[in-house]
C-alpha cells in the first residue's frame, strides 16, 4: 500500500501564469483548479496536497476557496527569485512561456525535494475515485501510457535530433506510445534524474528551440527518460491513471473503474448553453467529442458549481453552463444509458430463446 511504502506522499497541483496572462484566462485556470481540488476531496483522497502559483490572482480566489471549503490543502505563492534559486538558472528561462508553464511549474517540488515522493497532477484533471498511487511509485519515475487505449497509437521513437539532444543510445527500443505527462510520480533516485535532465534542458534551451524540440517541453523530457533509463523509469499501461477525455468512449466503465479524467486538449470551457448545449471546438477536436466525454464535462461542471457556491466571484463557466442545465443534461444521459442497457439485455434474451 502507498501508506506503507511512502508515508510522505505529496500531491502537487500547479497553476502558473505568464506576465501577459489576461484576467479571464487566469480565472479560467482557477476554475480548472477548483474542480481538481473539489473532486479530490469529494472522493476522500487524503494525501497532502500542495497547490502552487506564481500569480496573485489565483492566490486570492484559491485562498477564499480554502477558507470556505475547509479542505486541508497547502497553498503556496512561488516567487521568481525562489524559482531561479531552485532551478539554478537565469531570468531568460523564466521569460519563456513554455518553460514557465511546464517545467518551472511541474518540477518545482521535485527539484526542491519537497517530500519523499511527489505526484504531479495537471490542473485540467478531475478525480473520479479515491486513488491508490502505488503503481506510480514502483520506481524512481512513474509515468502512464495514456495513449495506449487508442488502437491507432504507435510506439514512440525519437528523431535523430532528439537522440542527440537527450543522449539516447541509438538502438534503444520504444517502451510506450507518446507519454502524456498529465499525471506522473517521482521518488528516490528519480529526483536526481529529473534535476539532471531539467538542468540540461534549461542550459541548452536555445538548442532545443533550434532543433524543434521545445514544443512539448516536459513531455519530451519524460519520453526521452522513459526510453533511455528503463531501469529507473516505469511506464504503467493502466490508462485509467491518466484517462484522456477524448478516449472515454473506448472504455465507458471509466465511471466505475476510473481514477482520473484528463481533459487535455478538449476542455470543459469549450461547451456552453444558449438554449441548447453547444461547443466551440475546431473541426479536429469536434470529431473527438463523444457522449462519454460530454458526460465527463457535465460532471466537471457539477463539481465547479459545488466549489463556487460560497465564493463571491463571477465565474464564466457558471454562467455558460447553469446548474439546472447541467443536472437536466446529466439526467437525460443517464436515462439514455439505462434504456440502452435494457435494449441490450432484451436483445441478449431474445438471442438466448431463439
Amino acid at each position: 500500500m502507498v501508506t506503507k511504502t511512502c508515508p510522505n506522499l505529496l500531491v502537487h497541483i500547479p497553476l502558473y501564469c505568464t506576465d501577459e496572462t489576461p484576467d479571464y484566462c487566469a480565472q479560467y485556470l482557477v476554475e480548472l483548479g477548483l474542480v481538481c481540488l473539489e473532486s479530490y476531496f469529494t472522493h476522500h483522497n487524503a494525501h497532502h496536497v500542495l497547490v502552487t502559483t506564481n500569480d496573485a490572482r489565483p492566490l486570492r480566489i484559491l485562498s477564499a476557496y480554502k477558507e470556505r471549503s475547509g479542505h486541508p490543502f497547502e497553498l503556496r505563492w512561488v516567487r521568481s527569485d525562489e524559482l531561479l534559486s531552485i532551478f539554478c538558472t537565469d531570468e531568460t528561462r523564466l521569460q519563456d512561456a513554455g518553460c514557465l508553464r511546464t517545467i518551472f511549474s511541474k518540477f518545482y517540488p521535485i527539484l526542491s525535494h519537497a517530500s519523499e515522493a511527489v505526484v504531479h497532477i495537471d490542473i485540467d484533471t478531475m478525480f473520479v475515485s479515491k486513488v491508490d498511487f502505488g503503481p506510480l511509485l514502483a520506481s524512481g519515475i512513474g509515468l502512464v501510457d495514456a495513449n495506449c487505449v487508442d488502437p491507432a497509437a504507435r510506439p514512440w521513437r525519437p528523431t535523430r535530433k532528439q537522440v542527440d539532444f537527450f543522449a539516447i543510445p541509438p538502438l534503444t527500443k520504444p517502451v510506450a506510445t507518446w507519454i502524456n505527462t498529465g499525471v506522473f510520480a517521482v521518488r528516490g533516485n528519480g529526483f536526481d534524474i529529473c534535476r539532471a535532465e531539467v538542468s540540461h534542458y534549461l542550459e541548452n534551451l536555445e538548442r532545443a528551440i533550434a532543433d524543434g524540440i521545445h514544443g512539448s517541453t516536459d513531455e519530451i523530457i519524460m519520453n526521452a527518460l522513459a526510453v533511455r533509463e528503463p531501469e529507473f523509469v516505469r511506464v504503467i499501461p493502466d490508462y485509467h491513471y491518466n484517462f484522456l477525455a477524448y478516449y472515454l468512449d473506448l472504455a465507458p466503465v471509466w465511471k466505475w473503474q476510473g481514477k482520473f479524467v484528463h481533459f487535455h486538449s478538449l476542455k470543459p470551457h469549450d461547451f456552453y448553453f444558449d438554449g441548447v448545449v453547444r461547443h466551440r471546438c475546431d473541426q479536429f477536436q469536434a470529431k473527438r467529442i463523444n457522449p462519454e466525454l460530454y458526460f465527463a464535462v457535465l460532471i466537471w461542471c457539477r463539481y465547479l458549481h459545488a466549489a463556487c457556491q460560497h465564493l463571491n466571484y463571477d465565474f464564466a463557466m457558471i454562467s455558460a453552463m447553469p446548474r439546472q442545465v447541467v443536472l437536466k443534461e446529466m439526467a437525460l444521459l443517464e436515462s439514455i444509458c439505462v434504456a440502452q442497457a435494457f435494449l441490450r439485455e432484451q436483445k441478449s434474451l431474445g438471442a438466448f430463446w431463439s
